[in-house]
């Protein structure tokens, strides 16, 4: 049996991907029309002691007899023409689903494997006026979006996030001009259309005058975000005059919480470009606001509205463009501390 390999393959969240993996069989004796058996497993994780990985079985198929699990959304679409058709398809992405697919397909004693790594990219954010809660009508809600290196989340993007634990009491646009939230755990105020039970809470089509927040959607981050202080803290002009000293800009909401998605932990509240104070948190601990991971927001007040006075001092959060990067790589040989204070 030989295989067709094939590189990484990323995909946005809530779309449909296609995993490949389409073997041809070396002619053998007695086996040249025995179909074969196909299995798809994703696989992650640290080897163990026993030298293997965690698996989760995603679909088993022999002939005309396809076991599906992952709730369904697995098909493959070649495998009714072709029987050595093996590829995959994963219908509405969710950031879970990113990690390395198996495909081994068996016919008789012949056992062949192949690998697909897959990255489902961006992240949907909850976001609130500068002033109060249920501020934006529909045009201010897809403005203040763009202005956060994102665009507003479709119904599927915000159903792919809700599938991924996502829980937010606040009614926020969504781009089919619906008002939507997410709802993990029930509770008073927060039942909407369906009462008790989890699930996406719709208000339906709205009047684009009506005010509420907004679901933003940032797909990929084309540079570097990093935290940076000074002794005395920074106002939030000086926090953009810092940035600028560090060849860097400060970052948008967006911007932020693509690098949380991609690992950054920072228990510093910071200035961002939009005026908020926020931190991200990736490995929740005490005093750093909450039990789960997610980007911290600092509110004016305990209602969870306003941001902070400009005065107020706290550190800064910059981006650094890709551009800007591979130019200070050029100059000084390197490209600042990401992670760290970006000097």
């Amino acid at each position: 049996m030989r295989k067709v390999t094939h590189q990484a393959i990323s995909e946005e969240l809530s779309k449909t991907v296609l995993l490949p993996c389409l073997f041809t069989l070396r002619p053998t004796t007695g086996s040249s029309h025995e179909p074969p058996r196909i299995k798809w497993t994703k696989v992650w994780g640290q080897r163990g002691s026993d030298g293997l990985q965690k698996e989760q079985s995603v679909l088993v198929a022999k002939d005309n007899v396809v076991k599906k699990a992952f709730q369904g959304r697995v098909t493959l679409p070649g495998y009714s023409k072709n029987r050595y058709n093996a590829s995959l398809a994963l219908t509405g992405l969710r950031s879970s689903d990113s990690g390395l697919y198996r495909c081994e397909v068996v016919v008789g004693i012949n056992d062949e494997q192949d690998t697909v790594p897959l990255e489902v990219t961006g992240v949907v954010f909850h976001y609130r006026a500068p002033h109060d809660r249920y501020g934006l009508s529909f045009a201010d809600a897809m403005r203040v979006c763009v202005e956060n290196s994102a665009v507003i989340a479709t119904p599927g993007q915000l159903q792919a996030t809700f599938a991924d634990g996502f829980d937010n009491c606040d009614a926020g646009w969504l781009s089919d001009q619906t008002v939507r939230y997410p709802i993990q755990s029930p509770r008073p105020g927060c039942y909407g259309d369906r009462e008790d039970s989890p699930g996406v809470r719709n208000y339906g089509n709205r009047s684009p005058d009506e005010l509420f927040d907004v679901y933003c959607f940032a797909k990929q981050l084309q540079g570097e975000v990093f935290h940076s202080t000074v002794p005395d803290k920074l106002s939030l002009a000086t926090a953009s005059t810092h940035c600028h000293s560090l060849g860097a800009q400060l970052a948008t909401v967006g911007q932020l919480y693509l690098a949380w998605q991609a690992g950054l932990d920072q228990c510093d509240p910071g200035w961002l470009a939009d005026g908020s104070v926020r931190y991200p948190i990736n490995v929740p601990r005490k005093n750093c606001g909450g039990d789960d991971p997610g980007v911290r927001t600092v509110y004016n007040n305990p209602n969870r509205t306003g941001f902070p006075d400009t005065m107020a001092l706290f550190d800064a959060y910059c981006y650094r463009g890709t551009e800007s990067c591979v130019m200070r790589k050029l100059i000084w040989h390197q490209c600042g501390n990401y992670h760290g204070n970006g000097v």
